[in-house]
């Protein structure tokens, strides 16, 4: 069969994680299928026997528009191949090719939960885009009979609901997730007396900055000494979370929070064995991989009480889950990690990998 792989517009974050785990599992199901991978030049082109890249340069919105209906079947009719498959790794599906199997894999959950963001403001925007604009936008370009792919129950569910999609419709592929080795590492010396925690986070308005930056306000009104002593280090950077930092420096916690910026992956490692805990306050996640690393090591965990986060840490002893508009609770949570030390059993990742089921859907 002649499959077409559509991941022309992956660029950056969970995108591309999906696009390179993909090519990480396509030699072992290719069997004597041909593929034909349609991709963003920034994309790696692993070369693998059986398969075929066209490189696609779209920068702009405008082109990628035009791609849907004008670049694409350019290319196709130079290639003079019509596909039996057709698999899509963004979201989208493709009018063009309503005559074949299409397979969708879908990772885009912030339409799913809810959430207002405000469409004048500049760093809520493309949140209202992708809440109010991209559904209807992607949901237009399915046909009938669309397969689609999602990573856990909790989105299947969530999905075939929000779009009206019969639920055998919706399969799930749990991503992989790296095998952390928790003897591995070593203790972060932060040279103080403080209690630190890790905020891993982007700083956008669902991912909930201001719940702790409130609950750690309420603690300077409690217990102003332990409140002194509180210090959250962010992945982020003032430049690229304006809003989190002027937020931070309206509310006084100024010496409270740090901005590390990106975090090398050893370091990581390090500050999961080494924190009072990890402050997981968003509300919306596909899988939420910072609860599963922290997990792995142990490490006391204060997350949103949503459902994605029971799904993905079910089971582990180490969680707290909080409701993110609960500034009080998140306080005496974060009072308590830093007075109760205990010694909780790391949750062991013995998933194995679930992508057999997508290679096995793209059989026609």
């Amino acid at each position: 069969m002649n499959i077409f792989v559509i991941a022309t517009t992956l660029q950056a974050g969970g995108g591309i994680t999906i696009y390179k785990q993909f090519l990480s599992h396509l030699p072992e199901h290719i069997g004597q299928n041909k593929y034909w991978i349609f991709v963003n030049p920034v994309l790696p082109q692993v070369v693998i026997e059986g398969v075929i890249y066209i490189s696609f340069p779209l920068q702009s919105k405008i082109k990628r528009t035009l791609f849907e209906d004008k670049l694409l079947k350019a290319e196709i009719t130079k290639l003079r191949v019509k596909p039996d498959v057709v698999v899509s790794l963004q979201n989208k599906g493709y009018k063009c090719f309503n005559a074949c199997k299409q397979l969708v894999y879908f990772h885009q959950s912030l339409p799913l939960y809810p959430g207002s963001y405000n469409p004048f403001k500049r760093s809520e925007r493309y949140l209202f885009n992708y809440k109010h604009i991209f559904p209807r936008l992607v949901k237009r370009t399915w046909v009938k009979n669309t397969q689609f792919v999602v990573q856990t129950p909790v989105v299947k569910k969530r999905f075939a609901s929000y779009f009206d999609i019969p639920l055998e419709n919706v399969h799930v592929c749990f991503p992989d997730i790296e095998k952390i080795d928790p003897s591995q590492g070593e203790i972060h010396d932060w040279g103080d007396e403080c209690f630190h925690f890790l905020y891993v986070s982007a700083c956008a308005k669902y991912q909930n900055g201001i719940t702790l930056i409130k609950a750690v306000e309420l603690l300077y009104k409690k217990n102003p000494d332990l409140a002194s002593k509180i210090r959250i280090h962010i992945t982020s950077n003032p430049h690229r979370a304006p809003v989190m930092y002027k937020q931070i420096q309206k509310h006084g916690v100024a010496d409270n929070f740090i901005f590390e910026d990106s975090i090398k992956h050893d370091l990581l490692m390090n500050y999961y064995k080494s924190i009072s805990a990890l402050l997981f306050p968003s509300s919306i996640e596909t899988v939420g991989l910072p609860m599963l690393e922290a997990a792995a090591f142990g490490t006391p965990e204060i997350v949103a009480d949503v459902d994605y986060a029971h799904y993905v840490v079910d089971g582990y002893e180490g969680v707290t889950y909080k409701n993110v508009e609960d500034y009080g609770a998140w306080a005496e949570a974060i009072e308590n990690a830093c007075n109760n030390k205990r010694i909780i059993i790391p949750l062991v990742q013995i998933r194995e990998s679930e992508w057999f089921t997508f290679f096995k859907l793209t059989q026609g």
